[in-house]
């Protein structure tokens, strides 16, 4: 990496550092702003890297409609209200948008992968962002939601340079030749550090609530990125978008994320809720 790159790449992780922090501390509204945007963004790229070619239409209305829904949740979740009507949506929205394939798609091959890619875009990015509404229940408390962001963080840093210096043994050569064993527990041990040195400044959080994600993170955190990495390398492509320069898409960014946040989302439903 020469240094415009570096700097490239610093400049854009600031910009995303800085308004995670800030959409999710700033208030609830911006929170479920930003969980929109990762999930609107993050299902168009997973369409794109399907290599299916979808229509215009159904990459800018399917993206659209997992992020209303996701909208809609987050908003009769701060109103204390029944969400279950407007979760029934997504997969009503889904059979239709599928149905009305049906007219252009002349292969039982061609359907199935279809509707693989719009259940997979459910499970794979709208539900993990769904479960980040439930820290909209009662009041809402940013705290709880920074915990498992800060972990995603250090974990991935004490991996990459524990990985850097000591890694040897690969753990998926074939999917992400940059991940090592080594690195893996290196940035384990930092997530646990840093899970009780949050403890330490926020003592109202559940102790339970840092023993989960401190324990958790870092193995839900691999499977997110091993499992981008499959997309990536699937569809042939260095990363999953080019939204954010130096680090790629959205999906690039916050695919750890996706797989820890129910995790998450669990813990505060158990020790807060």
């Amino acid at each position: 990496m020469n240094q415009t790159e570096l700097f490239t790449r610093s400049i854009t992780g600031l910009f995303i550092g800085a308004t995670t922090l800030g959409a999710i501390i700033y208030s609830p509204w911006t929170y479920l702003a930003w969980l929109c945007v990762i999930v609107g963004v993050g299902t168009y790229e997973y369409l794109r890297l399907t290599k299916i070619p979808f229509a215009s239409w159904i990459l800018f209305l399917y993206p659209t409609l997992l992020a209303f829904v996701t909208a809609g949740i987050g908003l009769f979740f701060i109103h204390d209200l029944d969400s279950i009507v407007i979760l029934s949506l997504m997969p009503i929205g889904v059979s239709i948008l599928f149905l009305t394939q049906l007219v252009s798609i002349k292969t039982v091959n061609e359907r199935v992968n279809t509707g693989n890619a719009f259940y997979g875009a459910i499970a794979y990015i709208g539900i993990p962002m769904i479960s980040g509404c439930f820290f909209l229940m009662d009041d809402y408390s940013w705290k709880h939601i920074l915990v498992p962001v800060i972990l995603i963080w250090i974990n991935d840093i004490g991996a990459y340079l524990i990985g850097s210096k000591w890694g040897k043994r690969k753990i998926a050569p074939s999917i992400s030749p940059g991940k090592s064993i080594e690195g893996t527990i290196g940035g384990g041990l930092a997530t646990l550090v840093a899970g009780f040195i949050l403890h330490l400044i926020w003592p109202e959080i559940a102790v339970g609530y840092f023993i989960l994600l401190g324990i958790s993170t870092p193995v839900f955190a691999l499977a997110g990125d091993l499992w981008e990495s499959a997309l990536k390398r699937n569809a042939d492509v260095k990363d999953s978008g080019r939204l954010l320069p130096g680090h790629g898409g959205i999906l690039d960014r916050y695919d750890s994320l996706l797989f820890v946040f129910p995790i998450a989302a669990l813990g505060y439903f158990i020790f807060v809720v």
